[in-house]
């Protein structure tokens, strides 16, 4: 927060106290209000390091009273009336944050595509800060922990021009294993990564480069996910991000949402639910929930250890959610913040759970969540176009966006399909289910590593 910020958050702070009235310039409200919620999150974030009855703590709980106090003045009067539909008609064209390239940007200067060694790396991860729309998987924290929780290295190709500085290029994190076979994607485990370059010519220039890597590291295809289309023959669009543009307040989202949706998450609360929002310290929780509902889909679970090396990652906005029933977790996810979006990579209910509606009402509190901390967009992770969880994330008014997902291969060959919808796999999935939890969880992590 700069200097001003803080001024204005402690000018607001003043106001709450002293009855300071409430501007009626809306542009002024929102600025208010965006500092306001900031200085919440600063005050939040605070509580982590103070410790349980000392001062410090009450005076967090005395600043976070009047900052929660002047944010709800702040909204109630912000509260849209007749200008209603053109605020909707503004969140209906929001495009979320995606890493796009466009076409008709072109680099016309020499350059040539080359391995950095690991002491060129600070180089490149400039380039990614310096593109500043680039997605989250590609900075620096995420080569370090892949390789830390799964053993799978990562390293980078780029478009060099002579005079040594970069204009494009693609980390690739390799597997190798007997059963899968030795491939490389960028970037695993996640929705989003692929070629990052503002120059159409040189993205273009890499995903070709690539197909010598693939031919020299003995490689059978590599994976390169993005949103953006084009790039190359050989892709998928099978998968969609759906994806929440977000108002500004808590009331215009319950109007966003809509009484039908406002009634199924509502539903859970005859059973009392409970949510908490924090880190390390609601990991046993989510995890138990999240390896049981993986069992029961079929699908290996990863390792707890992944979510911990995650949360502890300095300067990541990673965040659990728990939603416990009678004292016990039921629903539970996993949230990454990367500028004005918010994301759920991973998200689970048990299923005994199913009728007491917890994942819908937990949803709701997510969203309330997102809201709060200021975030433009919700991020409810990747479907397959018409599937289950495809229409459970449309109901909320999630747009879908298109994956393209690039695979290269030495030879222009189909590439194998590491994924539950391959037919090879349907055994597997239906042993899988009958597995015991417990021990799931020891042998799943193994094999789930191999699978990006």
């Amino acid at each position: 927060m700069t200097s001003r910020e803080s001024d204005t958050v402690s000018q607001l702070g003043t106001a709450c106290h002293s009855g300071v009235g409430l501007s009626t310039d809306s542009k002024v409200l929102k600025a208010e209000l965006k500092a306001l919620k900031s200085r919440k999150a600063e005050i939040a974030r605070g509580f982590k390091s103070v410790e349980p009855d000392s001062d410090q703590r009450e005076a967090l709980i005395a600043d976070m009273t009047a900052v929660s106090e002047r944010i709800k003045a702040v909204e109630d009067a912000l509260k849209p009336s007749r200008s209603q539909p053109a605020v909707q008609a503004y969140q209906e064209t929001k495009a979320p944050p995606f890493y796009r390239i466009s076409n008709e940007s072109e680099y016309t200067q020499p350059f040539q595509l080359r391995e950095l060694n690991s002491e060129e790396y600070d180089a490149w991860f400039q380039f990614v800060r310096d593109e500043t729309a680039a997605p989250l998987y590609m900075h620096r924290s995420w080569g370090g922990l892949i390789q830390k929780s799964f053993g799978h290295p990562t390293r980078i190709w780029v478009a060099m021009t002579p005079e040594g500085r970069i204009v494009g290029g693609v980390p690739l994190t390799f597997f190798s294993s007997r059963l899968f076979g030795r491939f490389a994607v960028s970037v695993p485990y996640f929705n989003y990564g692929g070629v990052l370059s503002p120059y159409w010519n040189v993205a273009k220039a890499l995903l070709t480069g690539l197909q010598k890597v693939a031919h020299q590291e003995q490689l059978t295809h590599i994976e390169v996910r993005t949103m953006q289309d084009g790039l190359w023959p050989n892709s998928s669009d099978r998968k969609v991000s759906m994806v929440l543009p977000l108002p500004e307040t808590l009331e215009a989202l319950d109007r966003q949402l809509g009484s039908k949706v406002r009634a199924q998450s509502k539903k859970a609360e005859e059973h009392h639910p409970t949510v908490a929002f924090g880190g390390l310290e609601l990991l046993d929780d989510f995890y138990r929930v999240f390896a049981r509902n993986m069992r029961d889909l079929g699908t290996p679970v990863y390792a707890k250890s992944w979510f911990a090396n995650v949360l502890s990652e300095p300067g990541l906005a990673a965040t659990l959610v728990v939603v416990k029933v009678r004292g016990r977790a039921v629903s539970a996810g996993f949230l990454l913040g990367h500028g004005p979006m918010l994301e759920i990579p991973w998200a689970s209910t048990i299923r005994p759970a199913n009728a007491l509606n917890t994942n819908m009402w937990m949803y709701r509190q997510i969203l309330d969540y997102a809201v709060s901390e200021g975030y433009e967009f919700f991020d409810f992770g990747r479907s397959t176009r018409g599937a289950g969880t495809y229409h459970f994330k449309k109901q909320w008014g999630a747009k879908p966006y298109e994956h393209h997902w690039y695979y290269i291969t030495p030879d222009h060959s189909k590439p194998p399909e590491l994924n539950p919808d391959n037919p090879k796999f349907r055994l597997m999935i239906a042993l899988w289910k009958r597995m015991p939890v417990w021990l799931s969880r020891l042998v799943g992590p193994p094999i789930v590593k191999h699978l990006p």
